[in-house]
């Protein structure tokens, strides 16, 4: 073997040593760092998932654990922390004052504040500009108008009095409404037909959860900085489509109800859907009306209605009729305001919305929440 070779060799060696050396105190340290540090169990999300059986078959239902801390992230977002309460409800994370005037906020993903902080979102903004109410945002991601109803049943049954409720509808509760929760007679609460595919957790997971936080942080992170720096690159070549421009939930406001356009429905769901959100909506009335407390709808537009209009189903119209049919207070109603942002604003979508998205940034979530504020302090 010539020296050159055993140079190679001797370099080989050193580099293999070096490398298990520096990995040995890596995951000694990440291990006393878990366990010793004062760090908690990361979580991903609050979710909390039932299986439920009735008449042999099976459903499921989901809630948010409660006193969680999770760190969320999305595609196009920096990642952001959530914290829910005592109850299982996103809030800030400070402690709650002991009001009686509480507000109550009853919606999906947007007004969860899906993909931004909570001091973003339209609840979070409220909060912090009222001294003298409480804020509770009973929202949890894909529920429906049944699971709604159930939110505020739960709310009014712990106790609590409300002043106001707002509850946000939008075009993901057509399809929600028919297709996706289900009232079971036997149950107690909405479901969801099948049992939820849940992974049970082994003895490696456990060690690797408890063990490696400050390994699965860095990759959390570093995931999180190569899809920013993918999407920065798409946009500045020009290969950036934006897919919340035109979906197949929000369409049927501008096409007609088929196979190819809306997978999702046919006519048939769709009036279905539109009667079970009439019929629910009227449920939530009678609830508030029972408890003395103010009902209001929210509604916005999603992009494509902005571009392509409602030429076949007006969703402003369809709100207005069922509020003054069930006497809510009032619709409060985002679609002329952002139209107006998007006649005077080229980049009006990256303005108002998240990227590739269809939910609110803060500017859009502050234009509702100065809405909802004008309603609360001239009531």
């Amino acid at each position: 073997m010539n020296l050159s070779w055993i140079k190679i060799n001797t370099k080989i060696k050193k580099f293999f040593i070096l490398f298990f050396v520096y990995s040995f105190f890596i995951i000694l340290g990440d291990i006393l760092y878990s366990n010793f540090g004062n760090i908690k169990d990361i979580n991903y999300n609050c979710f909390k998932f039932y299986n439920l059986t009735a008449d042999k078959k099976e459903y499921h239902y989901y809630d948010f654990k409660k006193n969680c801390i999770a760190t969320e992230s999305l595609r196009t977002v920096a990642p952001y922390n959530v914290y829910t309460d005592e109850n299982g409800y996103r809030f800030s994370g400070k402690p709650r004052k002991e009001i009686v005037k509480n507000i109550l906020f009853v919606g999906d993903l947007q007004t969860y504040g899906y993909g931004i902080t909570y001091e973003d979102s339209f609840s979070g903004i409220i909060q912090a500009n009222l001294d003298n109410y409480e804020v509770y945002n009973l929202a949890v991601p894909s529920y429906g108008i049944r699971m709604y109803l159930k939110r505020i049943e739960d709310f009014y049954k712990k106790n609590k009095k409300a002043s106001h409720i707002f509850v946000t509808l939008d075009m993901t509760d057509v399809v929600d409404a028919s297709f996706r929760w289900h009232d079971i007679t036997s149950l107690d609460t909405p479901v969801i037909k099948t049992h939820r595919a849940v992974k049970e957790i082994d003895s490696w997971d456990k060690i690797k959860g408890s063990n490696f936080k400050g390994i699965r942080l860095l990759t959390f992170y570093t995931r999180n900085f190569f899809r920013s720096i993918r999407k920065n690159f798409l946009i500045n070549n020009n290969k950036y489509e934006d897919i919340a421009l035109k979906t197949e939930v929000a369409n049927f406001t501008y096409e007609k109800i088929n196979k190819e356009n809306t997978p999702f429905l046919t006519n048939e769901s769709f009036n279905l859907s539109l009667n079970y959100i009439d019929e629910y909506f009227g449920k939530i009335s009678n609830l508030a009306k029972k408890n003395n407390t103010e009902l209001y709808l929210i509604i916005f537009p999603w992009p494509e209605n902005l571009i392509y209009g409602q030429k076949i189903f007006n969703w402003e119209s369809y709100t207005n009729e069922i509020c003054k049919k069930h006497r809510c207070k009032k619709v409060l109603n985002l679609f002329k305001d952002f139209a107006v942002i998007k006649e005077n604003n080229p980049n009006w979508k990256k303005l108002i919305y998240i990227d590739q998205d269809i939910h609110l940034k803060r500017y859009g979530n502050s234009i509702l929440a100065n809405k909802i504020l004008s309603e609360i302090i001239f009531d």
